[in-house]
Formats: structure tokens, sequence, C-alpha cells
């Protein structure tokens, strides 16, 4: 969870996990998890390079937490525990790359709460800002939310109540 913020990240990776210690404990028969198994898992070619790097760079003590007879346990406990994590739900105009997520992440987990994971969605008619919800609660940042709310203000500066000479 350190290094992933959104949800869906998330889950993804917990399968991917389980799609490993399948490969482990029944196509490779290892009952030690290294590096070399990962290399062994990658020359299986159903993952991509990202994937593969992702489980590289799990430290041999997660990956020691499971065992032949409990992995399916554990990842179930992952799994649950990551349901019980706070949702921030935030709705933008385009996806975002995974730079731009990331940085909301880590903005999220500093300013919001520590364990704090994103669930994002994409609604195109959005022009410009975001939609939030924490807590139940919505909040609102686009620019149409804007213009609702200020709308008599931007009618009055737009349209001049007494005409305007125009010099010819």
């Amino acid at each position: 969870m350190r290094y992933a913020y959104v949800r869906s990240d998330l889950v993804y990776r917990i399968s991917l996990l389980n799609e490993f210690f399948d490969f482990v404990f029944f196509a490779d028969h290892d009952s030690v998890i290294n590096k070399d198994v990962v290399e062994r898992f990658a020359e299986s070619g159903k993952e991509s390079s990202k994937d593969i790097e992702f489980l590289k760079t799990l430290p041999q003590s997660f990956m020691e937490m499971f065992k032949h007879n409990s992995f399916r346990n554990t990842l179930q406990n992952m799994s649950d525990e990551l349901e019980k994590l706070p949702v921030l739900f935030l709705t933008v105009p385009v996806m975002f790359s995974s730079e731009h997520t990331d940085a909301i992440g880590k903005w999220a987990r500093s300013n919001i709460s520590s364990d704090i994971v994103l669930t994002l969605s994409v609604d195109e008619t959005i022009s410009v800002g975001c939609l939030f919800v924490w807590k139940n609660t919505l909040y609102d940042f686009s620019l149409e939310h804007y213009f609702d709310l200020h709308k008599k203000e931007l009618t009055a500066q737009l349209i001049p109540s007494k005409p305007i000479k125009v010099l010819a």
C-alpha cells in the first residue's frame, strides 16, 4: 500500500500476488520465495514488465508471510483490510497519468489520512475542476458549479444594466 494510492491498483496487485503465489506453490513447486522465483515467473511471459518490477520491489520479509497452505487466506485478509480503509472518491474530467495520480495520493495521505485510498472516475461533462466525496459529503469544485453559485454576479458583470454607447 505504501506506493499505490488508487483502490483499483491495490485490488489488481492483490490479484497479481495471487497469480504469483499460484505459480510459486503449484507450477514452480518452490518452497523458498526469492528473486529467482520472480525471474522464473517473468519468464512464464504472462505479466507486464511493470508487474514484474513491482514483485521485485517487495521485501523478502513480505514474501515470507505467504505459505503454501495459507497464502489465499493471507491475500483474503489483505483484501478485507483494503475494504476497511477510508476512501476518497474523486471524479475528474480526464484520466490522469500515474504520476499525477500518485501526487494526488501522496497529498491525500499527507493532508487527509495516512491510510486513505482513492477511487477515481472520469466524467467528461466536467469541463474544468473536479468533484470529490469524503465521508459521505460531496464537494464540487467544477467550473459549472462555480458558475451556478455565482450566476447573478457573473451575469451582472457580463451584461451591464445600462446600455453602452458605441462610438461610430
